[in-house]
């Protein structure tokens, strides 16, 4: 497919991504506009807890579907078959996660005092979110690489229109009162398990039947499976904790009312999110599909080059006018505008850090990625002997070091695998 029709489908797709984008943003606007200051607490606290959980179940296993389907992905069976064989591994790893982040959300509920009966069936509600959102994103992947897109956007924009639309019946047709937490999140898994009927709907449509690799067959899969997911290991976790990591000290160290606004802000950057799903629809699966050559190349350089434009465009704007983004999340956190840049720009430069990573290993280029993990830590060492964590604005600025640090590393990486492939081009 040449540049020409990629772009008239990455526009397609992002059309559709963005009605569900805006359909799931106005459900989160609702969320933190109405729901009271420490129920939002509460929900971002559970939000965060879930995300963790999930990506505990990566460790590098999300980006390997690409790579060991590589050129075959027209072939139904041996896309189920690898994608059966790495959310195996992933199912598993869900244990792990759940032994880890319980704890965590025992003392910090504890801690805040969050002991009344919504609270405690919204956390619920939440554990088994976690198990239908894995299934989703099973059956999401093998659409995807077969390249359903077609499918897939329809299973997305209903799962989102339906979360919407029992949001707002939630908080604008019943009073908001102390079970709104529960509701909320209730109508999240609702919408969460009409997604997962969907998908197999859709997955029945095209004739896509589970298959399960013949021994020899899973055994040569496992093995590229741990050659590539090794190296990720300890920087997918670290990652993943990363990601959480401001909403995880302010738990810990700091108030209710800082949870929330921490969680407000974030809000907000979330939109971006529309940006990373045509990525990751379009674009990523064409670079694991593409023959290496000057082509592979000059996609890598466009795409890049439009990406971190886009992220540039849009941090002006929350630099020069934070008062527009901050009408999203209503009066209740209107005190926190001048910390808006500092939340955008911490976004954007994971999100850029993140593109370049998924650049990668759709390439299945995961070495040296280890190291990541010490320059990381390095500039948050660093971070916390100047600012500390007593205030927001000082948390803020440990999640910018720690998006800079990733920006930094992942983009020398991407340096590093064009310098690698130019010189086996020139040996050859």
């Amino acid at each position: 497919m040449n540049f020409k029709a990629r772009l008239r489908q990455a526009l397609a797709v992002g059309s559709v991504e963005s009605l569900g984008v805006v359909v799931g943003g106005l459900a989160g606007l609702l969320i933190v506009n109405l729901l009271p200051k420490d129920q939002y607490a509460q929900y971002t606290f559970l939000i965060t807890c879930m995300t963790w959980m999930l990506g505990i179940t990566d460790v590098g296993l999300a980006h390997c579907c690409l790579p060991l389907v590589g050129q075959r992905a027209s072939e139904t069976p041996w896309v189920v078959g690898v994608c059966y064989q790495v959310f195996r591994k992933r199912g598993w790893l869900l244990c792990l996660g759940t032994l880890i982040v319980v704890p965590y959300w025992w003392v910090t509920t504890h801690q805040h005092g969050w002991s009344d009966w919504p609270y405690w069936i919204a956390s619920a509600c939440m554990l088994v979110l976690v198990f239908f959102s894995l299934s989703a994103f099973y059956s999401n992947t093998v659409l995807l690489i077969l390249g359903h897109i077609a499918t897939l956007n329809r299973v997305n924009f209903y799962g989102l229109a339906t979360r919407a639309l029992l949001i707002a019946a939630v908080l604008l047709l019943l009073p908001v009162a102390s079970y709104s937490i529960a509701a909320v999140v209730a109508a999240t898994l609702a919408a969460s398990m009409l997604s997962v009927v969907l998908y197999r709907r859709g997955l029945a449509a095209h004739e896509v039947r589970p298959h399960v690799l013949a021994k020899a067959e899973a055994a040569a899969v496992d093995a590229a499976m741990y050659r590539m997911a090794k190296p990720l290991v300890l920087p997918a976790l670290f990652f993943q904790f990363q990601g959480v990591i401001t909403v995880f000290i302010v738990s810990l160290f700091g108030t209710a009312s800082m949870l929330a606004e921490v969680g407000a802000l974030g809000r907000i950057a979330m939109l971006l999110i529309v940006f990373d799903r045509v990525a990751a629809t379009v674009l990523f699966p064409a670079i694991a599909r593409a023959a290496d050559g000057p082509r592979l190349v000059l996609m890598v350089l466009r795409a890049h080059a439009a990406y971190v434009g886009i992220m540039l465009m849009v941090f002006l704007s929350a630099l020069l006018w934070p008062q527009y983004w901050m009408l999203l999340i209503g009066p209740h956190y209107k005190g926190q505008q001048s910390l808006l840049w500092m939340v955008f720009l911490s976004t954007l430069l994971l999100n850029c850090a993140q593109f370049a990573f998924m650049t990668l290993t759709s390439r299945g280029h995961t070495r040296h990625q280890t190291f990541v993990v010490f320059f990381v830590l390095a500039l948050q060492v660093l971070c916390l002997s100047v600012f500390g964590v007593r205030s927001l604005q000082a948390v803020l600025a440990l999640g910018v070091a720690t998006s800079l640090g990733h920006f930094l590393y992942q983009y020398a990486m991407l340096g590093i695998w064009f310098s690698e492939r130019e010189k086996r081009n020139l040996a050859t």
